[in-house]
């Protein structure tokens, strides 16, 4: 996927790939919003409209930040993270020359 934006399907879809990573099932998850057990079903089949309200609600109890479910490409996202995280460990005149030797590439 690209950086566009997504579709209500695909929305639906991120959900079920963190819900699935953290073995929760939609059940579990429709219990965990306070619902009956069938209520995440029925988002996932579109006869439950996604409020905003209601996705912030399911990302905290999947533990996801926006930034990581909205994230355009979640197959890169574990890697670039770790980079990232790489990348604040080094040390300040690290990380300088680190952009310098990036920036020559470009």
């Amino acid at each position: 996927m690209d950086n566009t934006n997504l579709s209500k399907e695909e929305i639906i879809n991120r959900i079920g790939y963190f819900r699935n990573k953290r073995k929760l099932s939609a059940y579990k998850l429709g219990m965990e919003l306070g619902h009956a057990r069938n209520y995440f079903y029925r988002i996932e089949s579109g006869e439950i409209q996604l409020t905003l309200d209601l996705l912030l609600d399911v990302l905290q109890i999947l533990g996801v930040s926006t930034f990581e479910f909205f994230y355009p490409n979640l197959s890169k996202f574990e890697s670039d993270t770790r980079l990232l995280r790489s990348f604040q460990e080094l040390s300040e005149e690290e990380q300088k020359s680190l952009q310098t030797l990036i920036e020559r590439k470009k």
